[in-house]
């Protein structure tokens, strides 16, 4: 057997050592990798309407919780059962929502507070039933005053109040009808939320937004539950999972984007210029999701538990 050259030898060490650089990067890929820490959470407990900024909640199965109150909780159902938001009706922002004991309260301008009790006790001879998307699910009609009180604010009739109460149908993700391929799995149970039950979006990610808008907008317009700081700009697309303390979520998909991101949170006023829906198509649209561009993660979770700001966020990589 000859012997190996110096040059032979250097060069089989330096194949080496990039075989075990690269085995190395692979498995670290694999495994949760610190990326940032949660800096806002956010519970919308009535879909489409204003939203309750926590300090920590509860990760269950259909959303994050507050106070026994959860993540569209509440729908505004229209007199063909079809749901209301503010696409349509772009005051629904200006309906604030607070905790007060057992009752949700719901102020808007020019109107009396509006009482919802957070346990109503089921009535079946109150269920109806409410579409969101293609699925339809069940929800429990909060009341002749409830109904009046949506009713007279957005000038409308036939309006309802609906509440997902816990013994009530549920909607399952899988189920969505997308023109993609999604991560969804059955049980991925959500209550009037369009398509996920928990939506993830950074900090960073806004901050280039809002750089190529001449009119900065809020992480609000885009009403997400968790808000991660500390990461790379759209580094949340490349996420195949999150963990977030304890709790840990799938990435089942980008989070498309529609004009309800044109309304102003403290006007409720649509944007004429239909910012920043225009700005995000010029470089946030992807081929498989068409004209709509995308901005934040859709999640579901895989375990449950509490999460609070300041709570480090782990993440695999895809």
């Amino acid at each position: 057997m000859s012997d190996l050259t110096p040059a032979a030898v250097l060069g089989t060490l330096a194949a080496g050592a990039l075989i075990k650089h690269l085995s190395a990067a692979y498995i670290a890929k694999k495994d949760f990798v610190h990326v940032g820490r949660i800096s806002e959470l956010y519970v919308w407990p009535v879909k489409s309407c204003g939203g309750l900024k926590v300090q920590a909640g509860q990760c269950e199965k259909t959303g994050l919780f507050h106070g026994g109150v959860g993540d569209r909780t509440w729908v505004i159902v229209s007199p063909e059962g079809g749901y209301v938001t503010q696409r349509q009706e772009p005051k629904m922002a200006l309906i604030k929502v607070r905790l007060q004991g057992n009752s949700l309260s719901l102020d808007a301008p020019g109107m009396p507070t509006l009482q919802l009790p957070t346990k109503p006790q089921t009535d079946k001879s109150q269920v109806g039933n409410v579409t969101i998307k293609v699925d339809t699910t069940e929800y429990l009609d909060c009341g002749e005053k409830a109904a009046a009180w949506v009713n007279k604010y957005l000038g409308r009739q036939g309006l309802k109040i609906g509440f997902s109460a816990p013994d009530l149908s549920k909607r399952d993700a899988i189920t969505a009808q997308k023109l993609w391929d999604h991560n969804a799995k059955k049980g991925d149970l959500l209550s009037f939320s369009d398509y996920s039950s928990y939506m993830l979006m950074t900090a960073q990610s806004m901050n280039v937004l809002n750089s190529k808008l001449e009119k900065p907008v809020y992480i609000l317009n885009f009403r997400p539950n968790f808000v991660v700081d500390g990461c790379e700009a759209f580094d949340e697309e490349n996420w195949s999972e999150v963990k977030i303390g304890n709790v840990q979520f799938r990435n089942i998909d980008d989070c498309t984007r529609c004009l309800l991101t044109t309304v102003d949170p403290y006007t409720g006023v649509k944007s004429k210029e239909e910012e920043p829906i225009k700005t995000l198509r010029t470089f946030r649209c992807r081929s498989k999701y068409g004209p709509k561009p995308v901005m934040g993660i859709c999640l579901a979770p895989d375990s449950l538990g509490d999460v609070s700001v300041g709570d480090p966020v782990y993440v695999k990589y895809k």
